[in-house]
């Protein structure tokens, strides 16, 4: 006795595509390449920092090669035993953090950082004028805090990573661009100081000493082997086989000097 499934078994045909379902399917096409478009900067020859845009990205903060260090232009103010004490943004403006960074970054570079001090110091002026309080709350513990400070600097200061996140929150070098008493008047410096407790050329636990390379870059490499030229382990390496490439090679036989000449050295 033979049974027929086929009927209970058939498969029901998909439904043909609408125009709807087709131009759904461009729009999401179109989207996935709006969206990947920015991959492009990578092979045209073109700095993806540069070509950063919000909302289509370059995504750098994913594919640059992250440095050991950094340099921020920031402001910094100082009690008069010397302690220091970074003051709120909001002594500059209104706006949230990084907005006020951005600002603060941009007249450092413009050559203003006189008028950033002078906004500092006369806003710390005005909130010292007024009572600290007594509540518990951030803002009244940080109103305490800045009590003492009588003095702000703006600076540029140079952090290695793993020395700031080891607690030394201290600046392995920065330079002072401006600087006001609280109060007073502010004016255009140029000094440049050190933490000598610091190794210039990163922490001993730094990527350097993790490649086994060395906190010190072998020659030759820039000018000198100054700090600034030491970036991390791969341009030490870069370096080195970029001078070993160019560097002109001498195919000529090596000849013994003369007897008569090392015996006259």
């Amino acid at each position: 006795m033979t049974i027929d499934l086929s009927y209970h078994l058939a498969i029901a045909p998909s439904p043909r595509a609408t125009e709807r379902d087709l131009w759904a399917l461009a729009a999401g096409v179109a989207f996935a390449a709006v969206l990947l478009s920015p991959v492009r900067h990578y092979f045209n020859g073109k700095d993806k920092n540069e070509e950063d845009s919000f909302p289509l990205s370059t995504y750098p903060m994913f594919s640059d090669d992250r440095k050991d260090r950094t340099r921020i232009p920031h402001v910094a103010g100082f009690t008069a035993g010397g302690e220091r004490i970074v003051p709120h943004y909001s002594h500059f403006g209104a706006g949230g953090l990084n907005q006020v960074r951005k600002q603060i970054t941009r007249m450092v570079r413009q050559g203003r950082a006189v008028e950033v001090a002078q906004r500092y110091a006369d806003a710390l002026a005005e909130q010292q004028r007024r009572s600290a309080g007594q509540g518990k709350s951030p803002a009244a513990l940080r109103r305490r805090k800045e009590a003492g400070i009588v003095r702000v600097e703006i600076v540029r200061s140079r952090y290695f990573f793993d020395t700031y996140f080891a607690g030394n929150t201290t600046p392995q070098m920065e330079t002072v661009h401006a600087r006001a008493d609280v109060g007073g008047t502010a004016t255009a410096v140029s000094e440049t100081r050190h933490d000598d407790a610091q190794d210039a050329q990163g922490p001993p636990t730094g990527p350097m000493a993790r490649s086994e390379l060395g906190n010190i870059p072998p020659r030759p490499l820039g000018t000198g082997n100054t700090a600034g030229d030491y970036v991390t382990e791969n341009t030490i390496q870069n370096a080195s086989v970029a001078a070993s490439q160019s560097a002109p090679r001498n195919t000529s036989p090596i000849t013994q000097p003369a007897p008569e000449q090392e015996a006259s050295q």
